[in-house]
């Protein structure tokens, strides 16, 4: 009997014993609201569970993956598996932003991205090179492809403003297309988390959606999360030192973005380039005209140019995407209606604006410092 009774609690000691070393469950860490400005991320440690000291010699950390919350672009609410391996990113704010910090240190293997052969320079790396990382191109940053994301099983999915606004064949879809084509990638891939990180390109909120986006990317990849915020921090007050300097000055300030050599749009307040008056401080034109909040703009004429009289021009050259001084900028300068404004008699139209810092890869830590340097172009001159 008492055989009986010893066997039948060893076997309850083994059942407990594999219980204990048994499957673990993912741990979800909600990491709460981004930082105030200027502040960086908390990314500190993983919770484990709890323990007896007297029943334990050791403490027991679980094994199985650790989820974060997130909160995208669009205010969806997402879990998120931390330091994924494969990862596709569809911005490529987002990529640079990951690349200015070391995208060595955040433990992707292998990265699917839009186009990688018609990167821009400033993220070359991702074009020709990549280290040890496995790159792969997954269509567009209109077109995400479904064959890449069958073959890579990516863990996590990071979209950008453009993402399914194109089919495979490159027409572009409407809004409500838009919709479904997400919807039937999303449903398609159950095991993959989708996000949207990117910049607002209707109505500029270039500092906000950096941060918001820092601190997602923080929480996802820890190891980078403090240089992140650090480097937001950093471009956030070097663009209120800009913003004093440009508020101060009373100059009136227009941008302008040549789309062929003989036409441009301008951007007001409130449109794409929104960051001209919010961050940078420059003072917009005083015009009875209704403000257009269209991401392109509106066409104008230099005669609409000389009638405003802007004391500044910003002036961004499509047609030349690297350097931003094509044939487009040299009609600009030498048209003699433009000449007769403020801007140009006193020197103040600052052109050679990268297309790709200015334009593709807005909210990036790359395309914010080049920003800066640009604008203090125009700093130093009044100093």
């Amino acid at each position: 009997m008492k055989k009986a009774i010893l066997t039948l609690a060893l076997a309850a000691m083994m059942i407990l014993a594999l219980a204990a070393c048994g499957g673990t469950q993912p741990v979800v860490v909600s990491p709460g609201s981004p930082p105030a400005a200027g502040q960086p991320a908390e990314t500190g440690a993983q919770p484990t569970a709890a323990y007896d000291e007297e029943e334990y010699e050791e403490e027991y950390v679980p094994e199985g993956p650790v989820y974060v919350t997130i909160t995208d672009f669009n205010d969806n609410v997402v879990q998120v598996r931390q330091n994924p391996t494969t990862v596709a990113i569809y911005d490529q704010g987002i990529l640079d932003m990951l690349y200015s910090v070391g995208f060595e240190r955040t433990g992707i293997e292998r990265l699917i991205v839009p186009s990688p052969d018609t990167m821009p320079d400033v993220l070359s790396w991702f074009r020709d090179d990549g280290g040890e990382v496995t790159i792969v191109n997954g269509g567009t940053l209109f077109y995400v492809d479904w064959d890449v994301l069958d073959l890579m099983v990516p863990e996590l999915v990071i979209l950008g403003a453009r993402s399914f606004g194109m089919n495979a064949a490159g027409d572009r879809l409407a809004a409500e297309d838009v919709d479904q084509f997400r919807a039937d990638t999303e449903a398609r891939y159950s095991e993959t988390s989708f996000i949207r990180l990117t910049i607002n390109a209707r109505n500029s909120d270039l500092l906000n959606d950096m941060r918001n986006n820092a601190y997602a990317l923080a929480q996802i990849f820890p190891a980078i999360g403090d240089d992140l915020m650090e480097e937001i921090a950093s471009i956030e007050r070097e663009m209120a030192a800009i913003a004093e300097a440009t508020s101060n000055s009373g100059l009136s300030t227009v941008f302008v973005m040549m789309t062929t050599p003989t036409t441009f749009s301008v951007f007001l307040e409130n449109s794409r380039f929104d960051m001209m008056y919010e961050e940078f401080g420059f003072i917009p034109l005083e015009m009875d005209l209704e403000l257009w909040t269209d991401q392109h703009g509106f066409d104008a004429q230099s005669e609409f140019l000389l009638e405003q009289n802007p004391d500044v021009i910003f002036l961004l050259d499509r047609t030349e995407p690297a350097t931003g001084l094509g044939a487009a900028t040299e009609n600009f300068m030498n048209d003699p209606i433009i000449a007769r404004t403020s801007a140009a008699v006193n020197g103040h139209i600052y052109s050679g604006l990268p297309m790709a810092e200015w334009y593709t890869v807005v909210g990036g830590i790359q395309s914010a410092w080049r920003m800066i340097e640009d604008v203090n172009r125009f700093v130093s001159s009044i100093s």
